[in-house]
């Protein structure tokens, strides 16, 4: 029962306009109190007939106004409940003559702001002010007594409006901004797609600034060694003689090239990037905005206070006694105390000084209605308390709204001021259609705000993890392109570096042989190229298709380069590896060679490639030989090669382990899941 009870209030709540529902409870406020003023009424209680007739005519216009808000109508369906409710309050009107019952008329016009469109609405109140016009001179059937009551109803109904559109003006920023919340929220929500283009993007955009990085430090370098040997080659196939002499100018183009090779290797690995990431709480301008504009508020601090005093003079000059001289003159300069006081008291900012301002306000509002003896002129604390709820807090709203009885029985007390119970609950009632919508709109003033720093918030997120994406994709792809270079180009340069140093040892001895090396160096420089090219382009190597053919060439090349024998085991199968774990193992040979041939002088070199129980495991073992003759090479600090080849065994869910032997030599051991587990 509770649940279904539940679901009913959930579904009527999402079919009202929640906007309008403030100014529903708010007209159901009246209407009691209105119904409670009449069973009051011993006069009223004798003709119970209309008394029965009023109390009808106030339940059917409640009813119909709280029908007028469902999603499910019209405008015209709304704009014609309206008028029913209109013929129901005058109605009721007719029957009674109730004062109160002039709110009943402006909280139905506070309504139609919330429900229509402006010029909607202003025919609308038109309509309203016309039939509750009509019936005002029914009742009173004077002239002078209708225009007293439309002086009377004509400020509390001014600020109620300001405010009830202040109200909807929120309410509407508000739903806009919580419709671009939810826009935000989708576009989080599907942001791992932007996530993976803008990765692709920077991958891309940095491989191509990094290609012409290539280009212009190691491509010029490789061009000069591949001119040097081709002519070294020339010189060579006519005249066997020259071999030494034309072997100095490649040697030192390819000792340039290693040199660039190291320095480009460097610059991928320890370039500083720019490291400053937006702030989640750097966001782009403050959510700091006001209730009411800067320039509507300072036309509202002159304006309403200027048109109190002027309806005050209107009123005190149509009265059946026309107040003295005197009185008049006060009443123009209390007035004009209250104009400068109250414009004043919007200006400063300090707490106290915003009190004191108000204390002073209320003071010059009593002191005129007490001077004058006009009870409408105690409608001037609608001021006062526009002020308190549009800047004050709630608690000090209430502590106003407490402390106005006693001050109405000061004033009673101090003049002959006639304060009955109808006319202290119009005020309260005129008091509470004011400051309702001034709360109601600062509520949504924070809702609304904390809903921007949300949106602010989800903006920053997605443009720091975009940031913070591109700087990854970045780094990665220098890492890659670091790792690729050191591993691919740089191994074809030793092994080139090598066979200079060859041709060179043989060229006294056996100058056809040292041509061949030559010519060796050449077909590695065209290799060479290649790599460049295929690192630039992101393209794997090998395929585990060729992998065995592909270890085969680097121990061939290895072998010739150095006069080492080197030994390749493959056991398992290979072919069908995955294409990042063959990538990986390729490079792990290729390292472990041009090492082994680099730093260990070795003459003896075993390679086993075994796939077993779902793993890769690749070891590499060489011996030492301090005393072989070998040119010093170097590609740095000498750890770049096992740094990427730990890199690229981590990111597939392997390991590596590299060190030293007992009996001098060295091992490189690497394993790796057969289907690639990393990411």
């Amino acid at each position: 029962m509770n649940r279904r009870l539940s679901s009913l209030i959930q579904t009527m709540t999402l079919r009202y306009q929640r906007a309008a529902l403030a100014f529903l409870v708010l007209l159901s406020l009246v209407t009691l109190v209105v119904a409670l003023s009449a069973l009051g009424d011993a006069t009223l209680r004798a003709e119970w007939p209309r008394l029965v007739g009023m109390l009808a005519c106030l339940g059917v216009m409640l009813g119909l106004a709280w029908l007028t808000p469902l999603r499910i109508l019209t405008v015209w369906g709304q704009l014609a409940l309206i008028g029913f409710e209109l013929a129901a309050a005058a109605g009721a009107q007719l029957l009674t003559a109730a004062p109160l019952i002039d709110y009943i008329y402006l909280v139905l016009v506070l309504q139609g702001i919330i429900l229509f469109r402006p010029w909607v609405w202003a025919i609308m109140a038109i309509g309203v002010w016309a039939i509750w016009a009509i019936v005002r001179y029914q009742l009173s059937n004077d002239l002078i007594g209708w225009l007293q009551s439309n002086l009377a109803i004509a400020f509390p109904a001014t600020c109620a409006i300001i405010a009830a559109f202040i109200y909807a003006r929120h309410v509407h920023r508000s739903e806009q901004m919580q419709s671009l919340l939810q826009q935000m929220q989708q576009r989080y929500a599907a942001f791992s797609a932007f996530l993976r283009d803008v990765q692709q993007r920077a991958a891309r955009e940095e491989r191509q600034r990094l290609l012409r990085l290539l280009t212009s430090e190691v491509q010029q370098a490789l061009a000069n060694a591949e001119q040097s040997v081709t002519a070294a080659l020339a010189m060579a196939q006519t005249n066997l003689g020259r071999v030494q002499a034309a072997l100095d100018l490649p040697r030192a183009a390819a000792a340039t090239a290693i040199e660039r090779l190291r320095a480009t290797v460097m610059a991928l690995r320890y370039q500083p990037g720019n490291d400053a990431q937006p702030s989640r709480l750097a966001l782009a301008g403050a959510v700091d905005e006001t209730l009411i504009a800067p320039r509507p508020n300072h036309v509202l601090a002159w304006l309403l206070p200027s048109l109190f005093v002027s309806l005050s003079l209107g009123l005190a000059l149509l009265q059946p006694h026309p107040i003295s001289l005197g009185a008049l003159l006060w009443l123009l300069a209390l007035g004009g105390l209250l104009i400068v006081s109250s414009a004043c008291t919007q200006q400063v900012r300090h707490t106290v000084f915003v009190q004191l301002g108000l204390a002073a306000q209320t003071l010059t509002i009593t002191l005129m209605a007490a001077i004058t003896n006009l009870v409408p002129l105690l409608w001037g604390l609608l001021l006062v308390a526009w002020q308190i709820a549009s800047r004050l807090s709630f608690l000090q709203w209430l502590l106003f709204a407490g402390l106005l009885p006693l001050l109405l029985v000061v004033a009673g007390f101090w003049q002959s001021v006639f304060l009955d119970v109808t006319t202290t609950v119009s005020l309260i009632v005129a008091i509470a259609l004011v400051s309702t919508p001034l709360l109601l709109a600062r509520y949504q003033l924070r809702r609304r705000q904390q809903v921007e720093w949300q949106v602010k918030l989800l903006e920053a997120e997605m443009q720091q993890q975009a940031s913070e994406m591109q700087a990854i994709t970045t780094a990665a792809e220098r890492a890659r392109l670091a790792r690729e270079v050191h591993d691919d180009l740089g191994s074809k340069l030793v092994l080139i570096n090598l066979e200079l140093q060859l041709a060179a040892e043989l060229a006294a001895e056996d100058p056809s042989a040292a041509r061949d090396h030559l010519a060796n160096s050449r077909e590695l420089l065209h290799s060479a190229w290649q790599s460049l090219l295929a690192v630039a382009d992101a393209d794997l190597p090998v395929q585990s298709a060729t992998l065995v053919e592909s270890l085969r060439q680097l121990a061939m090349q290895c072998a010739q380069s150095t006069r080492a024998q080197v030994k390749l085991d493959v056991q398992g199968d290979v072919d069908h590896l995955a294409a990042p774990v063959a990538h990986c193992l390729y490079r792990a040979v290729q390292e472990g060679l041009t090492n082994a041939c680099k730093h260990a002088r070795a003459d003896a070199i075993a390679v086993q490639v075994k796939v077993e129980g779902g793993y890769v495991i690749v070891t590499i073992t060489n011996n030492h030989h301090p005393d072989r003759v070998l040119p010093p090479l170097d590609l740095g600090s000498g750890s770049f090669g096992l740094i990427g080849l730990r890199e690229r065994a981590e990111a597939l869910g392997g390991g590596l382990e590299a060190g030293p032997l007992p009996d001098g030599g060295w091992r490189l051991r690497l394993v790796l899941p057969a289907e690639g587990g990393g990411q």
